[in-house]
């Protein structure tokens, strides 16, 4: 018998920023290289893990990656419907669910030409169908893949902190003399805030920290270089904004610009490059493929001479670049203990703040993938949740934000075709 909570820790450090190496992972968890060998035998020979595989940020060049969804109404008597969906390449996800229709799909496409040309075949598949009632859903943005949120990205640190403050600070309307602490994803230079503001107390030698303070208010805030911030004796979130604006103007200062992995806009995939990473995605089975293999399937399968070399410099590029976001496996979700799943609608009250709110729910462990989707409900999230109790646990603390009017929800029968190495929680 499996123990979850060790199957469920022995996948999470499968994952990484770089290629998986048996003698570096099995050191970080403490256990000798065979026994990590034994260990990473069993959980494939039980089938909770298929393949070890990578997931793609979706905003590469020269075209992001297309999201396309798809609804579908059906019934048990057409089996070759499903098969045939099954068989288009760009298929990544088949679900059987509950609600107005049987069958959600995902399909990522790598250009809008590519999706145009495969939309005529599931046109086509879809007119054998009984009732012929389909909707396609294109997305218009991916806030979060997989469980691995594509803020950083994108925002600058600057930004992130701004959403992060706003966040923490405004959930709740009355503090009393509790502290709030934020931490942002950069060391901060204490000594040039200290150098370009009169209105703070810094000595290092006596408190490691900086102290601002906003007298009015009565806030003290603490910065320490590690990236952590600490906000004391805020009693309300009337001022919130003041507080911000005071912490973002001095970390400012310290001329923190935006994030190194930020894709460079000079860089454009070609099509060798798609190549790996469709190989690095999809081309593995259970061990990590090598360059020497890549090179032989450019060989023998696509008739293309390419160097080993070649190859590792071209995935070493793809990683720096962050179009790699990680290095990860499939598994079985309810083998280790993530019994539901959930096919989430979210509309807010406001619609002028879809990416204010996405940016937030973005940071909730339980949604492993959001999208924004031209409709009424224009947030899209894939949930997860350890007991199928959990998940009206989940819609309760979605509403205390007080942000969203409605959700819907469907509710998720069967996996035909898994889209599952999320980042577990």
């Amino acid at each position: 018998m499996i123990d979850r909570v060790e199957a469920q820790n022995f996948i999470k450090n499968l994952s990484g920023k770089t290629k998986f190496i048996i003698s570096k992972n099995s050191r970080v968890i403490g256990l000798s290289r065979q026994t990590y060998q034994n260990k990473l035998d069993d959980l494939r020979d039980q089938k909770i893990i298929t393949n070890f595989t990578i997931n793609i940020d979706p905003n590469i060049r020269p075209n992001t990656l297309k999201y396309v969804m798809l609804e579908i109404k059906t019934n048990p008597k057409e089996p070759e419907l499903v098969n045939e969906l099954l068989e288009i390449p760009q298929l990544r996800m088949l679900d059987g669910i509950i609600g107005d229709f049987s069958l959600f799909a995902l399909f990522i496409f790598k250009s809008p030409e590519e999706y145009y040309q495969i939309l005529n075949n599931i046109d086509k598949i879809m007119a054998k169908s009984y009732f012929k009632k389909y909707q396609i859903i294109e997305t218009i943005k991916v806030f979060k893949t997989n469980g691995i949120s594509l803020r950083k990205s994108k925002m600058s640190i600057e930004e992130e902190l701004v959403a992060q403050l706003t966040d923490v600070l405004k959930e709740k309307k009355v503090y009393e003399s509790e502290n709030v602490v934020i931490e942002i994803p950069e060391k901060i230079d204490l000594n040039q805030i200290a150098a370009k503001s009169a209105d703070i107390e810094y000595s290092p030698d006596k408190f490691p920290g900086l102290v601002m303070k906003i007298e009015n208010l009565q806030v003290k805030i603490l910065i320490f270089s590690s990236g952590k911030i600490i906000v004391t004796g805020l009693k309300s979130a009337t001022k919130v904004d003041l507080v911000i604006d005071k912490i973002v103007k001095n970390i400012r200062k310290t001329g923190i610009k935006l994030d190194k992995k930020d894709i460079e806009p000079d860089f454009e995939l070609d099509n060798i490059d798609y190549i790996i990473l469709n190989i690095l995605r999809d081309g593995q089975g259970l061990k990590p493929i090598s360059t020497y293999e890549i090179r032989n399937l450019f060989k023998e399968q696509l008739k293309m001479e390419i160097s080993q070399s070649t190859i590792h410099n071209r995935i070493k590029k793809l990683e720096q670049r962050g179009i790699i976001l990680n290095y990860t496996v499939n598994f079985h979700p309810k083998e280790i203990g993530f019994k539901g799943k959930y096919l989430v609608r979210i509309k807010p009250k406001d619609p002028s703040k879809y990416n204010e709110l996405a940016l937030r729910l973005d940071r909730n462990k339980n949604i492993t993938d959001l999208f924004r989707i031209g409709e009424q409900y224009g947030l899209f999230a894939i949930v997860r949740v350890k007991e199928i109790e959990d998940y009206a646990t989940f819609i309760k603390n979605l509403y205390i934000s007080e942000e969203i009017e409605d959700t819907y929800t469907n509710f998720v029968l069967d996996e035909l075709k898994p889209y599952v190495n999320f980042s577990i929680f």
